[in-house]
């Protein structure tokens, strides 16, 4: 949908869809809720529901690993409001299977994901089973399918998953390299086509009353607000059938930092943008234009990547040998050219460890890990990995003990030059932390400097190809639909990144914890009126704790923000009701065209509302798996909250704690 501009200072509301509760609950919410917290916010003034990813991720809860980057997730469908529930035989069986779903939700608090989508989708197919001829002889039906050419695919992709216990699509009998007359076929088989209507159904109906409910918060002037993950889940139907647009050798994930010492993995693979240009981004076009049906806004998750993503080859699990792409590479000839012949090289570019550095890490099993992993340099106590060494997965099916193998883990990546495999031979990354390595400091002090301004050099012409690169990917989704585009843009920003999202009106975000003057060499925290008006202000987001929980976390941070906020008086212990309000209308009055708050944060502003513990209200912690990720649900229907008068009156403050008039960009 058109985003129709921003005519005020905007504030809104963040939360899952799965959050959401309604009079006939059955363990999560639904696209059928999301008018009634429309109407709960409309009535307090604020304007935005941004909620996150709804694309079928299958058994997997977390809403960022998707297997389709159009199709939607069975588990957010009301089957009561289905119209098939119309006929007598389907109402009969399906009503009592809903009220027994209705039941159970009320004992529980939290989401349990997996046992709701079973219970949904078996009973989807018995529905499906009842009303088989009357939804196959639908032409409604017929027509949507035919004008969404994502369909049949995802439905034979599924199928075959189902078919295969759910493993990896790699992992298939068959169906492993798909052709579109392949799929065809499938579709046109009489005995499979059945089975394969049944997704097709099951999707017409969620877009159907996704359509609807974002038609309902556009009436009542409430902004809808998607989430677009950068990235898609490797066992998807896009990766699984549009093999061309992926770099399946490569992965995507983040750089060592203070609180990463390996980096990150996240096990996606990355695009291949060059291939992504040659189709004119039409896989990304089709997927912006299904998005585009129901949403006004759209947060681009990791926008850095569009710039340059670290992608870290496949065969390790770490992010240490990981490098930028796009970026600056170094040739053997520019390196030689450098005074590093190939043994200096190699010096830099391949682990190398001495017999003190492995009897000292390793002791009595010396031996052992030499035979296994090493071979000795001819003549001299150093040894170097064995080629049979392929990567950190190798390393990690070794038989040693956890502590030899993160020992061996750390000497693998000891490097300077990270190589990277070329079409035209071999080329070299700067390491993340090449002067980490203890081989650098070996190196004649005109070495350092040689390598250091070519390092600096490359730097440049990489912040260069990273702006261009920006540019293009972003200037065409912005060209391809209406929508405004809001971008996540924390962690190591280049420099090129702010430049190309405000010369593209792309809000940034500004999240008050985490944002500091990067100006100012002590780099304190900004106070919310200086944030660019050009930005979305989060209170906190699902990958945070809420403020409260953050409260309790790090006081001397708490004190930071206490203090730049301009507040008189020591910084309160105790995060209650009144303490919320200050800092809750405080974050409000940032210079941000929006301000989003997580629900979880506004409702401390009744101490009533709050779970005793506080990790009940954190909806991920990323990292992890499996604990209260992706669980979180409210305890009250937005029917209860409108009836909360201290809450309204308190969240109707904040909101007219927004700088008043037009943002002027």
């Amino acid at each position: 949908m058109d985003f129709p501009g921003l005519n005020r200072y905007l504030s809104g509301v963040a939360v899952p869809v799965t959050a959401l509760r309604d009079d006939f609950d059955v363990g999560t919410g639904e696209f059928a809720d999301l008018p009634e917290m429309g109407r709960f916010l409309r009535s307090v003034g604020l304007r935005l529901l941004q909620v996150l990813p709804v694309n079928d991720t299958g058994y997997d809860p977390s809403p960022y690993s998707a297997l389709s980057a159009y199709a939607l997730h069975p588990i957010y469908l009301r089957i009561s409001d289905l119209p098939e529930l119309e006929i007598p035989a389907v109402q009969s069986m399906a009503h009592p299977a809903l009220q027994n779903m209705h039941e159970e939700a009320r004992q529980r608090t939290e989401v349990e994901y997996e046992a709701v989508l079973q219970q949904k989708l078996q009973l989807l197919r018995r529905i499906y089973a009842e009303a088989r001829s009357q939804i196959a002889g639908n032409a409604a039906l017929s027509d949507w399918i035919s004008a969404n050419r994502w369909v049949k695919p995802y439905a034979v992709f599924r199928l075959l998953k189902d078919r295969n216990e759910q493993r990896a699509w790699w992992e298939w009998s068959d169906m492993r390299e798909p052709t579109a007359e392949a799929i065809d076929r499938m579709w046109e088989e009489s005995e499979l086509h059945e089975e394969l209507l049944f997704y097709a159904w099951v999707q017409w109906r969620l877009e159907q009353q996704l359509q609807a409910a974002a038609g309902e918060l556009d009436e009542m002037g409430v902004y809808f607000k998607g989430d677009l993950p950068i990235l898609m889940n490797e066992d998807s139907a896009d990766v699984w059938l549009h093999r061309s647009i992926f770099r399946r050798e490569l992965r995507a994930g983040a750089p060592p930092d203070m609180f990463s010492q390996f980096g990150q993995n996240w096990g996606f693979p990355i695009y291949d943008w060059e291939e992504l240009a040659k189709q004119d981004y039409g896989w990304w076009r089709d997927r912006l234009r299904q998005a585009d049906k129901f949403f006004h806004m759209f947060r681009i998750d990791h926008v850095l990547g569009f710039f340059r993503i670290w992608a870290v080859p496949q065969e390790n699990v770490t992010g240490t040998m990981g490098y930028f792409i796009p970026g600056r590479r170094f040739s053997y000839d520019e390196l030689r050219a450098l005074g590093f012949d190939e043994a200096r090289i190699a010096w830099l570019a391949e682990p190398h460890i001495t017999g003190e550095q492995l009897r000292q890490d390793f002791g009595e099993q010396a031996d052992r890990v030499a035979e296994l992993c090493l071979m000795q340099l001819p003549g001299e106590d150093l040894y170097k990995l064995h080629p049979r060494v392929t990567g950190e997965r190798w390393l990690m099916e070794v038989d040693l003990e956890d502590e030899l193998r993160d020992k061996l883990l750390l000497h693998f990546a000891d490097r300077a030059l990270i190589p990277v495999d070329a079409e035209n031979g071999r080329e070299f990354a700067p390491a993340w932390a090449y002067r980490n390595c203890w081989r650098y400091e070996t190196l004649l002090p005109e070495e350092k400097e040689r390598l250091e301004a070519a390092m600096a050099d490359a730097g440049e012409e990489s912040e260069k190809i990273w702006e261009q690169h920006g540019r293009e990917v972003l200037g065409f989704m912005q060209d391809t639909v209406g929508m405004l585009p809001c971008a996540e843009d924390l962690g190591a920003v280049p420099n090129c990144v702010p430049h190309v999202l405000r010369e593209l009106g792309i809000l940034g975000l500004r999240v008050p914890r985490w944002t500091k003057d990067s100006d100012d060499p002590a780099e304190p925290l900004v106070p919310p009126e200086r944030y660019p008006t050009l930005t979305v202000c989060a209170a906190s987001v699902h990958d945070t704790s809420t403020i409260r929980g953050w409260w309790y976390e790090d006081k001397a941070a708490r004190e930071e923000l206490w203090n730049v906020f301009g507040f008189e008086g020591p910084c309160p212990e105790e995060y209650d009701e009144a303490t919320a309000y200050r800092v809750l209308e405080r974050i409000s009055e940032a210079g941000s065209a929006v301000c989003v708050f997580q629900i979880q944060d506004l409702l401390a502003l009744n101490d009533s509302l709050l779970p005793e513990n506080r990790d009940h209200e954190r909806i991920n912690i990323p990292g992890t798996v499996g604990g209260l990720n992706w669980k979180y649900r409210l305890q009250y229907r937005p029917q209860e909250l409108s009836a909360d008068e201290k809450l309204c009156r308190r969240i109707k403050d904040i909101v007219n704690a927004r700088p008043p008039g037009k943002p002027v960009f």
